[in-house]
Order: C-alpha cells, then structure tokens, then sequence
C-alpha cells in the first residue's frame, strides 16, 4: 500500500506526506531541511515495511513540497503538524521514529500526541551541543544581515558536520561531495521556511530541551543512537540525555558523523531501529 497525501493542518499549513507498506504504524520526523524522499536513502523505510511495518514519512512545514508559513516556528508547532499527519491516516497507535532536529518533533508529539505510543526512537538527536547553538545562531545571523546563507557557508557546514572524518581526509571524496551538495534541488518552499526552522530549533536549545523533566515523562521504550563523531549531537550527551529515559537503551555507533545515519555503509542505524521496532510489535 502506498499513500501520498496533501495535508491541511488546522492552522491551515500544507504537509505533504506518504504511507507506504501494511501492519504497526512508523512515523518518521526527518532533520531540518530534509525532505521526506530523503529517507530513503537511509534504507530504514523499505526495510521497515518488509518487516511487515506501515511507514509513514513528511516534510516538515517549510520544506517543499510542503507550505512555509510565516517564521518563526516552534518545536510543538512541529509536532502539531506531524500529529495532524498521524489523524489525516486515522493512526492512533504508533511508534515515533525522529532524526537530527526531527527528535526534537518526536519528543514534543510524545508528550502530548493522545494516540497510543507504542515506542520512541530518537537518532543523532538527543541533547544538542554547543557547536549546534553557535551554528544555529550564525545562520540566523546571516539571514538577518544578508537575506540568505551564502551557498558556500552552507555546503562548507553540510561537509564539516555531516561527513566522517576518514571521508574529510580524502581530498577526492569531498571535492565530490561538494559537487553533490551544489547540485542538488532546492530545499526550501520559501525563504521563510528556513528561518522559521532554525528559530523552531534555537528556541528548543535556548530552552535547554529536553529537559529531563520531559525525558522522565515519555515513559513508551526508547531507542538512543548516536555516532561517535556528530558534533551536533555528541555521544557523550545523548548518553547522559538517555539516562533520564524511564525504558531506553542506548548505541553509539563508531566511525560516522551526524550523517552516519545516510552514509554509514553497514546501515548499522537502520538495522537497530528495525529490530527495536521489531520487538515492540507486540507490545501491549
């Protein structure tokens, strides 16, 4: 079975979404700016469904081809977005699924989305860093002052942050990768969805989400994953985070960076998520 869906929020906002596979329910929050399409090339929806899971996947307000309303954003708009999604496919029993920026939506819909959730899983987005703060801010700066992030601040951030340090050493590998970063279709449906993303995410950190008090409130099984070399989200920190969890377990996953969960070539992210997922099936 495969869905895809325009979805009228009730504060009139536009998210385009897909269902795709039969059986449990998954909702998966991508990062900032990430589409939904991008999922795939983690591999985690496919091998989700042929683990006989319904996968649902949107791009959050902002990004094409869903609506940018005005910025600024926050944190539990988003989450009103992707509960809308969840009631658009008459869901109301789910695991929450959520990488990067998209954990911060999964951890806000956990705690006030009134469906069953079955099960919480955050990936490489578990207790931001201050390198996160210092480049949230500097983009922010940037579309004040100038209007825009220069595409070259961008590519240079995407690479430094995303990138393993083994593929950082390899002159080849990142002249490539930059040709794929320049290249690539636009992200935004307007100017406004950037900064009304960026500012949903400072305010979260600002506010030092999550706190542990809204850890010790999601109470469903939780899956941690963080890669050893994201500087957004360290290791140490989502571990620490992680501890506050009533029912977690926690992953570090050696060798990648904040993009291990697209590029890691064993897909050792995916794999954990469909077993935890697995495991829940018959979950009361």
């Amino acid at each position: 079975m495969t869905e895809r869906q325009l979805i009228t929020t009730a504060s009139d906002t536009t998210i385009a979404a897909t269902r795709i596979g039969d059986g449990p329910t998954v909702l998966l929050s991508g990062g900032l700016g990430m589409p939904s399409g991008v999922w795939q090339f983690t591999g985690i929806p496919n091998d989700l469904v042929k683990a006989g899971f319904s996968v649902i996947t949107y791009s959050a307000r902002g990004v094409t081809p869903s609506s940018a309303p005005p910025a600024p954003y926050s944190v539990p708009e988003m989450a009103d977005d992707a509960a809308a999604v969840l009631n658009h496919f008459e869901v109301d029993d789910a695991i929450l699924a959520g990488y990067s920026m998209g954990c911060y939506v999964t951890q806000a819909l956990a705690s006030a989305w009134p469906g069953h959730v079955r099960g919480v899983a955050m990936l490489a987005g578990l207790r931001s860093s201050a390198i996160g703060e210092i480049v949230n801010d500097m983009e922010l700066g940037l579309l004040d002052r100038l209007g825009e992030i220069p595409e070259h601040v961008a590519i240079f951030e995407q690479l430094m942050t995303t990138l393993s340090p083994t593929t950082l050493s390899n002159d080849a590998a990142v002249r490539s990768w930059r040709e794929i970063l320049s290249s690539g279709d636009p992200v935004w449906s307007a100017p406004d969805g950037l900064k009304g993303q960026l500012s949903a995410s400072r305010s979260w950190m600002l506010a030092k989400e999550p706190t542990d008090d809204r850890l010790a409130g999601i109470t469903a099984p939780a899956l941690v994953i963080a890669f050893e070399n994201d500087l957004f989200f360290p290791p140490a920190g989502g571990r620490e985070a992680a501890s506050h969890l009533p029912n977690a377990e926690f992953h570090e996953i050696g060798g990648q960076a904040h993009g291990g969960v697209m590029l890691d070539p064993e897909r050792r992210a995916a794999g954990l998520l469909v077993d935890f997922c697995s495991r829940l099936r018959t979950s009361p």
